[in-house]
């Protein structure tokens, strides 16, 4: 399980690098984004600290995210060290706030059925504005940082190896998602749909999709990351996704000045 954890955080370490700010202080990763205030691009994890030196590194990483004004967050996985480490997060005063778990497709792509009237288009930069505006309204990301998303999405599609889904309901955008690899690893991402599609077999047509699309690239592993017993996860476990473990995020809410 470990070494699954191992792989699948270089993976996140890689693709955060593309699209986000991050900063490795030896024993932790730091991840920001000053435009994004949402704990899912400002998080501290990879950490690998001895029993000592775990309160300094809270520290640390309270004074790096206080500076920005984004509540310090850290993510507590199987291979985080010390395995004590949630327990000296909630001393310093943290809150666990999300279980999530990480997702790995198992064997083979199964023989999908097409959805009716879904079609699932392989999206360029000439629909990411209808690709973002989709995003925006599955997630419900406020209006106000849809140029962050933007942009960040911009630079991801500018990696050759990121395929990105803008599924249609009769004729109509209503769904998303993403397909990053590195190294032979795929990671699905941004798996969104306008609440006025939902139920209609958008989400499972990109799902089937983003698995051909990686088994043919030859990804030898690939996952996603989804909120502990989610219907999201009962949906990826119909598609032949098992959990492979969970981490948790911690997070310290900032006393406002």
């Amino acid at each position: 399980m470990e070494n699954m954890c191992r792989r699948i955080e270089e993976h996140l370490l890689s693709l955060h690098s593309l699209v986000n700010n991050v900063k490795d202080i030896g024993y932790a990763t730091l991840c920001s984004n000053r435009r994004i205030p949402i704990t899912a691009y400002n998080q501290a994890y990879r950490v690998n600290v001895t029993e000592s030196e775990a309160q300094k590194l809270i520290t640390d990483v309270i004074g790096y995210y206080k500076s920005m004004g984004v509540n310090p967050c850290f993510v507590v996985s199987p291979a985080t060290r010390p395995s004590t480490f949630a327990n000296s997060l909630l001393d310093a005063g943290f809150k666990l706030v999300l279980e999530e778990d990480a997702m790995v497709h198992e064997g083979e792509s199964k023989n999908f059925r097409g959805v009716p009237d879904v079609n699932v288009v392989s999206s360029d930069g000439s629909l990411l504005d209808v690709w973002t505006d989709v995003n925006m309204k599955g997630f419900g990301i406020p209006v106000v940082l849809r140029d962050a998303f933007l942009d960040m999405f911009e630079k991801a599609i500018q990696y050759k190896g990121t395929k990105s889904y803008l599924g249609y309901f009769q004729g109509k955008p209503a769904g998303v998602c993403g397909l990053v690899s590195f190294n032979n690893v795929g990671g699905i991402f941004s798996v969104g749909t306008a609440p006025e599609y939902r139920n209609k077999g958008v989400a499972t047509a990109l799902l089937q999709k983003a698995i051909a699309d990686s088994l043919t690239m030859g990804n030898s592993l690939l996952y996603l990351i989804t909120t502990k017993g989610s219907d999201a996860e009962r949906l990826y476990t119909s598609l032949g996704f098992q959990v492979a473990y969970t981490h948790r995020r911690y997070q310290l809410q900032l006393q406002k000045q």
